[in-house]
């Protein structure tokens, strides 16, 4: 499989609102992140769309892409896959002493 990477200044949110708005797109548009360095930038990355599976692979369920979600907010509905650093969103909440395994579908 082949990738395709990019890299986001999150010192730029200021001029263009959040860093977590930025990297929500980014999530929205398939890249997955990698890293967020020391000088606030953001290494992301996302399978190459010149590898998409062939429909008769996927029909049959194999080497499937999508990542099935491990936590979910019972209120919002967000969710996280376990892979990468922690959504905010359930960082926030272990923070506050909630048990997080209580989300953990």
């Amino acid at each position: 499989m082949r990738w395709e990477y990019q890299k986001i200044n999150l010192n730029d949110a200021a001029r263009r609102g959040d860093e977590i708005d930025l990297l929500c797109d980014a999530g929205a548009d398939g890249w997955e992140l990698i890293d967020i360095l020391s000088n606030n930038i953001a290494y992301l990355k996302r399978a190459h769309p010149d590898d998409a599976l062939e429909p008769a692979a996927q029909e049959r369920g194999e080497l499937s892409t999508s990542v099935k979600p491990k936590y979910r907010d019972p209120v919002t509905g967000e969710t996280w896959s376990g892979r990468g650093r922690m959504a905010t969103w359930l960082k926030r909440k272990q923070d506050a002493g909630e048990d997080i395994e209580k989300m953990r579908t």
